[in-house]
């Protein structure tokens, strides 16, 4: 009986551990794909990105009505100074969406014309196993705001 107990303990260990490095492989792969769609909009191409985006955001958003709205708003923010990484996390259920594999992304973002820039995206996994950015989200204030 001791023996099957402590065999049970090891398998259900061993499963912990193999998701465990799924869910991080998944995270470090869309961080990866998140960095260089965000590349893509800070140099201009804005094509590239669009198609990163899943197929519910390309529904909502026309390309020449998505690229001119991303446009103006690099415009807004100014050149990118850097960015780093303040949170990142999986999840397989998230509530009002379908059930599958997403990764959120928070970026400390400092940019030439904002001041307390955070970047938020949201990526799911398609059934082709390839990240795209299912939602792109920020807050900032303007540097006129914080100086006056």
């Amino acid at each position: 009986m001791e023996r099957i107990l402590i065999l049970l303990i090891a398998i259900a260990s061993h499963s912990t551990i193999s998701a465990q490095q799924y869910i991080d492989q998944y995270i470090k792969d869309a961080n990866k794909v998140a960095l260089s769609w965000l590349n893509d909009v800070n140099h201009n191409r804005y094509e590239v990105a669009y198609n990163r985006l899943t197929t519910q955001l390309k529904e909502q958003y026309d390309k020449t009505t998505w690229i001119n709205q991303i446009s103006e708003l690099m415009v807004e923010f100014g050149d990118l100074n850097s960015r780093v990484i303040k949170d990142i996390s999986f999840q397989s259920e998230v509530e009002g969406l379908e059930d599958g594999f997403y990764v959120f992304v928070k970026y400390n973002t400092d940019y030439e014309e904002t001041k307390n820039h955070s970047e938020f995206l949201m990526l799911k996994q398609n059934d082709k196993a390839e990240w795209n950015i299912s939602d792109y989200y920020y807050e900032f204030q303007a540097k006129e705001e914080v100086e006056k």
